[in-house]
């Protein structure tokens, strides 16, 4: 998958999504255990369009490179490209992109006695309580979260 850097700040890479340059690749049509493999199941069967997989709504879907730690317990890791979509309105416990006082973050949204926070995935972090006096607005959820094994 080839990304087109759009903006870098010091939180986040943003990145451009090209249906394009998502080949097909082979699937499996079985499941693959962890362990050793089957002799049996070695056919690739299905052509699977990582753009057709992971991207629902394509006009309102980026990517973004997270740089920090703050949600390594949630997975993403500095490094990772998160897919962000705008489209999907988001809920408790979803994980958002979000920009407070004009910086952008990405944590998990936690409703509890009736105020927000964005929640780090981090013991090392803070939780940020969302207040009227901030300028706040979630850019999207994500949705994926790429990285190297």
């Amino acid at each position: 998958m080839k990304l087109k850097p759009i903006k870098t700040t010091d939180e986040l890479a943003f990145y451009s999504l090209d249906a394009e340059n998502l080949e097909d690749i082979n699937l499996f049509e079985g499941s693959v255990p962890a362990g050793f493999p089957s002799p049996a199941d070695d056919a690739m069967d299905l052509d699977l369009n990582l753009h057709d997989h992971l991207v629902r709504n394509p006009s309102h879907t980026f990517c973004v490179k997270a740089i920090g730690e703050s949600m390594k317990d949630a997975g993403i890791q500095s490094g990772d490209v998160m897919l962000v979509d705008r489209a999907i309105e988001p809920e408790n416990r979803s994980i958002v992109l979000a920009v407070i006082d004009s910086e952008f973050t990405v944590k998990r949204v936690n409703v509890s006695d009736n105020k927000l926070y964005l929640m780090p995935e981090n013991e090392n972090f803070t939780p940020i309580e969302i207040t009227k006096e901030m300028d706040f607005k979630v850019w999207g959820v994500v949705t994926y979260v790429i990285h190297k094994v």
